[in-house]
């Protein structure tokens, strides 16, 4: 009888074996099957722990329950600081729940903000950088492109990656960020495919040496240009004619920095929001405008896509020229781009009241946003000035009291008044963008007074640069790692070298030879620098609606 037992127990065995063996073969079937027919949104999951694999094949259709206990437990992890456990369940509830985006957010979110403050943004930047980046590729390669490709939520996710956690510098390691993209929108790891090898090429990636080098990409001639597109379409989703789209509408933006990617993603969420989900207007048509139950259907967040334009262009002003490429590498002020950010501001006021008009609502949103239009045409004027383009800041700041007649403090002054008292405002900021946009205008202007013979002037500006720069390291004490400017000496020279570079817009030819001479610079100072931006175009406005026309009755 025992005999016996233990034979049935080895049957039984073996039939189980062949049982789960048949079981795997068919599943295979089966999953090929839905794939290939497209039967589900899902795709089977791969690399579960084999507890929650087991789970997930027993309970089928009830993967969502699986998903919220999973959930509940990354919630609770999040409250007890466990950031780098929470992002394998996020990992694990991605694959379970693919279409739900606010899952891709979270993920990403601890990936970027929870996870990489845990290492030192002084010592190891590259390691921040690496949980950075593992967030925004998440969002963009896997959560929007591949599951979500219409979430104005992951749109503006990854926008935000790129204006704030990049753009920003609020991050210890914020210098590297934006250095880490540059270097990566400039870098082409050659034919091998393979960064670090000898077929680097450094100055080519998909952008290579212009600001707008994607225009080589429109229509390219040689291996390298097409090795650059295919990098360019396939690692960083992105597409030579939409970059020419949202550099005609908002540029001419600097490609190599991060502001520019802020403002293309979140140009793209609009447009793929609006055209999914603008169903009909007030002719029974689509009209280009969402009205409230289009954005609620779309997932809301598409008032935060405008406001990252507005913002990014802001930003951009104060930021977004590349002084010098990597490895030395250094940014500025661009204060060509202030028609453009005034224009962002004015379209998106104007798209707000437009669906608030299609939805027979006043949200009042759109005068919300006139108060940071009020406060950037008031840093524009300011900054416009202090670069002594007084003509502009004339033009701005009369524009300014027209639209927003309270913006200064005191009614009636002039444009000088006006600019004297923000610089004794700025002598209490202790904004890094800020203070070192005043503090290389003030040298620009000293080097102005230099080259006429103006030397008290040139001495006053000058120790007044130095003033700002000593008092603003000495009052953010411990933060000067993160936001510390570099030191005086080298300041002054890139001012210097950005007056003298070839085609220079900056100081008059006859000026700058007088320059040469006070400063007893040689005939070859400046030669061999990186000729200066073409000069931005101006800004053109809105084309004018044509007339109705005639009745023909």
């Amino acid at each position: 009888m025992k005999l016996q037992g233990k034979a049935y127990k080895f049957i039984l065995l073996l039939l189980i074996a062949a049982f789960l063996l048949g079981t795997r073969y068919s599943q295979r079937i089966m999953n090929d099957f839905r794939k290939d027919n497209k039967l589900t949104h899902t795709e089977p999951v791969e690399n579960l722990p084999p507890t929650l694999a087991l789970t997930t094949v027993v309970l089928g259709g009830f993967r969502g329950l699986i998903a919220n206990v999973l959930w509940v437990r990354a919630m609770q992890m999040q409250e007890d600081g466990k950031f780098f456990e929470m992002a394998q369940l996020g990992d694990w509830i991605t694959k379970l729940q693919p279409h739900a985006d606010h899952v891709w957010r979270v993920t990403a979110w601890n990936m970027s903000y929870n996870i990489s403050v845990k290492f030192d943004g002084i010592k190891t930047p590259h390691v921040r950088w690496h949980w950075v980046r593992r967030g925004i590729e998440l969002i963009r390669d896997q959560g929007l492109k591949r599951y979500n490709p219409n979430s104005a939520h992951l749109y503006h996710e990854l926008a935000w990656h790129f204006q704030h956690k990049v753009g920003h510098n609020l991050d210890d390691a914020h210098r590297y960020y934006k250095l880490a993209w540059c270097s990566e929108m400039m870098h082409d790891p050659g034919p091998d495919g393979r960064p670090g090898t000898e077929d680097d090429i450094f100055e080519g990636g998909v952008i290579g040496g212009r600001r707008d080098g994607y225009l080589d990409l429109l229509d390219p001639q040689t291996d390298e240009d097409r090795r650059r597109l295919k990098r360019l379409k396939e690692v960083f989703w992105m597409t030579p004619e939409e970059m020419k789209a949202v550099d005609d509408l908002w540029g001419p933006l600097e490609w190599r920095l991060p502001d520019a990617h802020a403002i293309y993603w979140a140009q793209q969420g609009i447009n793929k929001v609006t055209e999914r989900f603008d169903v009909t207007g007030p002719d029974g048509e689509p009209d280009g405008i969402l009205n409230t139950d289009e954005e609620k259907a779309a997932g809301g967040d598409f008032l935060k896509l405008r406001r990252v334009i507005y913002q990014a262009l802001q930003q951009a002003c104060m930021q977004g020229r590349l002084i010098a490429k990597p490895p030395t590498f250094q940014y500025g002020w661009n204060v060509d781009l202030v028609p453009r950010a005034n224009e962002s501001y004015e379209k998106q006021m104007e798209a707000k009241r437009q669906e608030d008009a299609a939805s027979n609502t006043d949200t009042g949103l759109a005068e919300h946003m006139s108060t940071g239009h009020k406060n950037f045409l008031r840093s524009a004027v300011y900054f416009l000035y202090v670069y002594n383009r007084k003509a502009e800041a004339a033009k701005w700041y009369e524009y300014m009291l027209d639209l927003y007649p309270q913006s200064i403090p005191v009614p009636g002054l002039s444009l000088d008044e006006y600019c004297v008292s923000r610089v004794q405002e700025d002598a209490g900021e202790t904004d890094h963008n800020q203070t070192k946009a005043v503090i290389n205008a003030l040298l620009f202007q000293a080097f102005q007074f230099a080259s006429v013979g103006e030397d008290d002037q040139f001495v006053g500006h000058k120790s007044l640069a130095i003033q700002l720069h000593n008092r603003f390291q000495k009052e953010i004490g411990i933060s000067t790692n993160r936001v510390g400017l570099p030191p005086f000496d080298e300041m002054e020279r890139l001012v210097l070298e950005d007056m003298f570079r070839p085609n220079s817009p900056l100081m008059h030819p006859v000026l700058l030879e007088q320059l040469r001479l006070v400063l007893k610079l040689s005939e070859e100072y400046g030669k061999d620098l990186e000729p200066f931006p073409d000069p931005q175009q101006p800004v053109q406005g809105p084309e004018p609606e044509p007339p109705p026309a005639p009745d023909q009755n």
